[in-house]
């Protein structure tokens, strides 16, 4: 692996990606040469690290053209960003390339053996993991050829039975089972799904709607919507895709008058069942679409573009693809790009009319008009990540560039995509630009670092930066974080009295107690003293911690007798308080 293949994998992303004690123990473990058996097959590098436990952490990371596009580690952190083992191994990938051995790929390994050695394989794998002789079984029947090549034929009732293995299991409805099982249902319904999306790919709408049919009636059919958490994005999303494909296969399909009444009044009735669980609809787009199908007058004058911009009534719900985007991702699925295009135009979709413009390879427009019509960042990016991948980077960095200029939510990621893109294209001066933008519009040390590493006149543009910051009036930890960095305690102090959030009062408590100790006192017991004084008896935990901040700050300050007598008086104030009572004294003992 060099430079040279993955542009864009520098200090910078691997700093954005990763907490600053992360990145710095990540880089400690690198340089005392923790990372071993760095193998690269194709787009994927797996590796291992030494760490706490006696066996390596296994780091997995993938790249695509635009850089790292995923990366996943062994080990149980979950604290933000990407652990210290990752940043370890990418930091390897970027100045140590030599040392990742490159392998061929599993593909081209299989394309290389012959029958008897993958059946052989295949009977080892099951002997040697007997939970995948289940899996491998249902793959096995799941699509299996018929008469001709082109006729394929579903199991149903194997789908069936991996749809309800999905369901969540009786008696796993514990705080932390209950959230394990929503998302290993989700992961597994995904799995099917994706079975039905390859149906569609292959154009046999029949199939995928066998599959999405064996899927949901599972889903409407059982009850578990009461054994699962309401706040598991992941299943919503696996619910929604469920929706999204289901009105792609119907729109898809060959349907006569009588099939499509049928669907619509099942797909109504599905509908209002798994509501029990997303409380709102799922699958009623799809229920719309078999009632409507193509032949509405005005979608039929849309498809010959014989109406301009905007002029087709869209109505389209929240949360979920309407149906004019099933349609257009039904029309694209199908080549049919000059329809594609006027439906695109005529419901007002600019985003998705620039992107097939820039997929048809019609650049100079896609640039053009992306400026012209695309008023909000994200959009933008999507267009310029559409233009790279396509092989136009030049065209991407233009269309991002005009993105800085305009206003709206995720500005910060546009400009850290441009940041990272221009690097790699030796575009320093607007590389620098991106950066900047980037930490005005989300403020991190992260972000900082990744100007400090553009800026060749660090000192005027820190300045800057650090002004920009007061002018913010930023209230979250990580703009603390970077006066922290920087030794500016009272400006992190002012940070923190704003934002009134406990997190970020903490981390700059922690990092000031010694230079302003008279502040982490008045400020900790501030916090400490409406728990007790409420009698929020499950939080007393919380109030001692403050109280132990305090102590730890009146050491520092030469106040300690100032501040036993202060606890002392809480515990005689509060002697009801049988839980808290034995805390105090415990921290009365520390001290």
């Amino acid at each position: 692996m060099s430079n040279e293949q993955w542009p864009t994998l520098t200090e910078a992303t691997i700093r954005e990606r990763a907490r600053s004690k992360s990145y710095d123990r990540g880089q400690s473990y690198y340089e005392r040469g923790a990372v071993s058996d760095v193998v690269r097959r194709g787009e994927t590098v797996r590796a291992e690290v030494e760490g706490s436990q006696y066996q390596p952490y296994t780091v997995t990371l993938e790249f695509d053209d635009a850089g790292v596009a995923q990366t996943d580690c062994s080990c149980p952190y979950d604290h933000g960003g990407i652990c210290k083992h990752r940043v370890a191994v990418l930091l390897t990938c970027l100045r140590d390339p030599k040392s990742v051995r490159d392998k061929p790929t599993i593909s081209e390994l299989v394309d290389e053996a012959n029958r008897d050695t993958l059946q052989e394989l295949v009977s080892e794998l099951a002997d040697q993991r007997p939970e995948m002789a289940d899996w491998i079984e249902a793959r096995l029947s799941t699509t299996e050829e018929t008469a001709t090549d082109t006729e394929i034929s579903v199991n149903t009732e194997s789908i069936r039975k991996q749809a309800n293995h999905a369901l969540p299991k009786p008696g796993k409805q514990g705080h932390d089972d209950a959230y394990a099982e929503a998302e290993r249902m989700a992961s597994e319904l995904d799995g099917l799904i994706e079975q039905a999306q390859q149906a569609l790919d292959a154009g046999d709408s029949d199939i995928a709607l066998d599959i999405l049919e064996a899927i949901t009636e599972v889903l409407a059919t059982n009850r578990w919507a009461d054994l699962l958490p309401h706040d598991v994005s992941q299943l919503y999303e696996t619910v929604g895709t469920l929706g999204e494909t289901f009105t792609e296969a119907i729109l898809m399909a060959d349907l006569d008058e009588s099939d499509c009444e049928e669907w619509a009044n099942r797909l109504g009735e599905w509908d209002d069942n798994i509501r029990r669980f997303t409380g709102r609809p799922t699958l009623a787009v799809a229920a719309d679409a078999a009632r409507q199908g193509w032949d509405d007058e005005p979608l039929q004058q849309a498809l010959a573009g014989n109406l301009g911009d905007g002029e087709l009534d869209v109505d389209e719900p929240m949360y979920i693809d309407g149906l004019t985007t099933s349609r257009l991702s039904v029309l694209e699925r199908q080549e049919r790009t000059d329809e594609y295009l006027n439906l695109a135009k005529a419901a007002g979709k600019s985003q998705s009319y620039v992107k097939m413009l820039a997929q048809e390879g019609e650049i100079d427009q896609t640039v053009d008009t992306a400026i012209e019509t695309l008023s909000r960042p994200q959009p933008l990016l999507e267009v310029a990540r559409t233009l790279r991948e396509n092989g136009h980077p030049g065209a991407a960095v233009q269309v991002a560039e005009h993105g800085l200029t305009v206003e709206g939510y995720h500005r910060d990621t546009l400009a850290e995509w441009l940041r990272d893109r221009a690097v790699s294209m030796n575009k320093d001066d607007l590389a620098l630009r991106a950066a900047i933008t980037a930490f005005e519009e989300s403020p991190s040390v992260n972000t900082y670092q990744a100007v400090e590493e553009l800026a060749e006149d660090w000192e005027g543009v820190r300045a800057n930066l650090l002004a920009s910051l007061r002018r913010q009036n930023p209230s979250s930890g990580h703009a603390a974080e970077v006066f922290l960095q920087e030794g500016l305690y009272d400006d992190a102090i002012d940070v923190a009295d704003r934002s009134g959030r406990s997190s970020v009062i903490e981390t700059v408590v922690t990092a000031v107690t010694a230079e302003r100790p008279q502040w982490v006192i008045s400020t900790c017991k501030s916090q400490a003293d409406p728990i007790i004084e409420q009698g929020k008896h499950d939080n007393y935990r919380t109030a001692v911690r403050w109280l132990r901040r305090a102590g730890e700050a009146a050491q520092a300050a030469d106040e300690l007798s100032e501040w036993r007598e202060y606890v002392e008086t809480i515990r005689d104030d509060h002697y009801q308080k049988y839980k808290l009572r034995p805390m105090l004294e415990d921290l009365l003992e520390e001290f």
